[in-house]
């Protein structure tokens, strides 16, 4: 086996280790690597062009965060991932963010409204252009943004839950661009201080993305993410 077929890893701006997480994290989110799929030290690190050594501590993590099986004397697996633990996934996410939208209808500056429009424009242009990757990056600064009034404890939680329905380091998957218009609606009540209404259309928002992703899985037949009983 010459290794799982891909995209490319991101930009490496970061520390190996990092990248090639979220690069592995999405992979196996996304259903682009499949559950009991061999996860092989070698043959990743020569895709990746890194040595064996990120890549271990990768899967380490990520078997720490459920998501592979294995050690490291042998080789790792993707981890079994059903249906249900993917909507669990966007469950948690549209609650964390949905109170931070909420607070940020108070905390928000005008400069940064008028900066979210501005993401919101670059998002949609992203999209028409057929820019995936672009758009992601954008829409990942989109929702740190609204984030950014987290308290140290919110932001521990949303930034694991984020990890968990992030797009940016693999983001060329059927179905996952058709809730951008969600985006007027938390636009909307950002703009007029409304909180309940923020937090009522992220939560939405959240709920739509993690449904067109399932859709996504389900249509593309990866039989080995499967509907919990």
């Amino acid at each position: 086996m010459s290794g799982p077929q891909f995209l490319q890893p991101p930009q490496r701006q970061r520390k190996t280790s990092d990248w090639i997480v979220d690069w592995l994290r999405d992979a196996i989110i996304s259903g682009q690597l499949r559950p009991g799929e061999p996860l092989k030290l070698v043959a990743l690190a020569k895709q990746a062009e890194v040595s064996t050594t990120p890549i271990r501590e990768a899967l380490s993590r990520l078997r720490d965060e459920g998501l592979v099986v294995g050690d490291s004397h042998r080789t790792f697996q993707v981890a079994a991932l059903t249906l249900e633990e993917i909507r669990d996934y966007y469950l948690l996410h549209a609650f964390l963010s949905g109170v931070l939208a909420e607070r940020a209808a108070k905390t928000l500056s005008q400069a940064d409204l008028q900066r979210l429009h501005e993401l919101d424009d670059l998002i949609r242009e992203r999209n028409e252009a057929g820019d995936m990757a672009g758009l992601h990056e954008a829409n990942f600064e989109f929702h740190r943004l609204i984030n950014k009034s987290a308290t140290d404890v919110l932001r521990r939680f949303v930034t694991v839950t984020t990890r968990l329905v992030s797009r940016r380091s693999n983001p060329n998957v059927e179905g996952w661009t058709h809730s951008i218009e969600d985006h007027a609606a938390i636009l909307k009540a950002l703009d007029v201080r409304d909180g309940a209404a923020a937090r009522y259309a992220m939560e939405r928002h959240i709920h739509n993305v993690g449904q067109a992703v399932v859709e996504d899985l389900q249509q593309r037949g990866l039989d080995g993410v499967t509907a919990s009983a």
